[in-house]
C-alpha cells in the first residue's frame, strides 16, 4: 500500500513522530510550510489564535499529489483544541482527493479528540487509525510502542 504522511510542525514534535511513522511504513513525507513565520513567543500566540478562529494559512507549494496514494496520514499539532491552520488549509484543498486517512495528533495539553473529530468532518472520512502523542513523550522517546502500534494499524 502506498502511503503519504502530510504534516505540519512548529516545534519539531509532530515532525519527529511523522518521520518515525514514515520510517516504519516506508511512507513518503510532505511537510507543510506556511509563508507566515510562527517562531518565537509571538508566533506561538498567533498560532493559537489563528487555530481557535479556524483560520487558514498561505502554504508554500507541495510536491506530492494525495490522489496517488492509498492512504494519507495527517499529522497536526493540537493548537487551541483544534487543527492547526496549515493542516486545515491543506485539507480544505485536498479532501476530495483522499482515498483513505489516518490521524496523528501531537499535543502539549489536551484537545486531540476534538481535533480528530474536526478532521473527520473536513475530510468526510473515518480514519483507519488514530494516534495521540504528548509532546513530552516524544521528546523523552517514550512513545515507540504507540507509534509502532499505529503504524501496524495503518498497514
Amino acid at each position: 500500500m502506498k502511503t503519504l504522511i502530510v504534516f505540519y510542525s512548529r516545534t519539531g514534535c509532530t515532525r519527529s513522530a511523522a518521520q518515525e511513522v514514515g520510517r516504519l511504513l516506508g511512507a513518503d513525507l510532505e511537510e507543510l510550510r506556511e509563508t507566515e513565520d510562527r517562531s518565537g513567543a509571538g508566533g506561538y500566540l498567533r498560532a493559537g489564535r489563528d487555530a481557535m478562529c479556524k483560520r487558514t494559512s498561505e502554504l508554500h507549494p507541495t510536491t506530492r499529489r494525495p490522489e496517488a496514494y492509498d492512504l494519507v496520514i495527517l499529522g497536526t499539532p493540537v493548537w487551541g483544541f483544534t487543527v492547526c491552520p496549515a493542516i486545515r488549509t491543506w485539507l480544505m484543498l485536498e479532501a476530495a482527493n483522499l482515498k483513505s486517512v489516518a490521524f496523528l495528533c501531537t499535543q502539549g495539553g489536551s484537545g486531540a479528540e476534538r481535533t480528530q473529530a474536526e478532521m473527520t468532518e473536513i475530510t468526510g472520512k473515518v480514519p483507519v487509525a488514530r494516534l495521540v502523542l504528548r509532546d513530552r513523550d516524544i521528546r523523552g522517546n517514550a512513545c515507540a510502542d504507540a507509534i509502532a502500534a499505529f503504524a501496524e494499524a495503518c498497514r
